[in-house]
């Protein structure tokens, strides 16, 4: 596998399984040293052990995105551990399920935390070190930022706002050398693609995303992530890629 990525330094949140996990590996197995963040404890140990194994530097702290100091400390100590932060993956992110009209306020306040106040706070205190890197970062939304997805409205808002903020950020920042893109997946073999806990759903309403290949692993989506991050795409700004099996085509 090529190096691309010798010297470059990783901040990758969502760290301990699914796409976080692949594409921690994969810019491990491409010569980065990795700063990890997850607050699954267990597993963001075995990711950690797993680029060590391929062997890059790693660190990683337990830090939940929506927590303004967990982010702030976590920033900060990547900085320290490294010196530079060149490319920062936000994949953190939860998806809660429920008939909207019985939709818990706490769920919906929850997956916005998450998926979109936790980006925009990684992105936030990033940027200052990527302006000095021209670094690059790649946002995770969703194919259901694009086209509506049933019983899961708070998910489908969070990864929209994920969206515009690639966007805009891009724009503020593209003349100062900062790289901002995000990828859309879905039919990705995650755990967010299990069938939902919800009770009465409309399997065709449900369905209507679905892709017209089969589902595929993780480690697609975390190539994307690390080509648009590498030399060959750093025209790319300001761009979304849908990943999906032409299910929105």
């Amino acid at each position: 596998m090529m190096r691309r990525f010798e010297g470059k330094v990783v901040f990758l949140t969502g760290a301990a399984t699914g796409i976080g996990e692949a594409t921690a590996k994969r810019f491990a197995a491409e010569g980065a040293a990795l700063y990890l963040v997850d607050v699954a404890e267990e597993e963001l140990g075995q990711t950690k052990e797993a680029c060590r194994q391929l062997e890059a530097e790693v660190v990683s702290r337990l830090c939940d995105v929506s927590s303004e100091l967990d982010v702030s400390k976590s920033i900060g100590e990547a900085v320290s551990c490294f010196g530079r932060i060149d490319i920062v993956a936000n994949i953190a992110g939860i998806q809660l399920w429920h008939h909207t009209t019985e939709h818990p306020i706490e769920d919906f306040e929850r997956t916005l935390a998450v998926n979109l106040t936790g980006t925009f706070l990684v992105c936030r205190d990033s940027i200052p070190f990527l302006l000095e890197s021209k670094g690059s970062i790649v946002n995770v939304s969703s194919t259901t930022a694009l086209a509506g997805i049933p019983y899961s409205v708070a998910y489908a808002a969070s990864k929209a706002g994920v969206l515009a903020l690639t966007k805009s950020l891009a724009v503020e920042y593209g003349k100062r050398g900062l790289q901002v893109n995000c990828v859309n997946p879905g039919g990705i073999k995650t755990a967010m693609s299990r069938m939902p806990p919800v009770d009465d759903i409309d399997m065709d309403l449900l369905l209507r995303q679905n892709p017209l290949s089969p589902f595929v692993e993780p480690e697609a989506v975390a190539g994307l992530i690390a080509y648009l991050t590498s030399a060959e795409g750093r025209h790319v700004n300001g761009e979304y890629v849908r990943i999906d099996g032409a299910a929105l085509a």
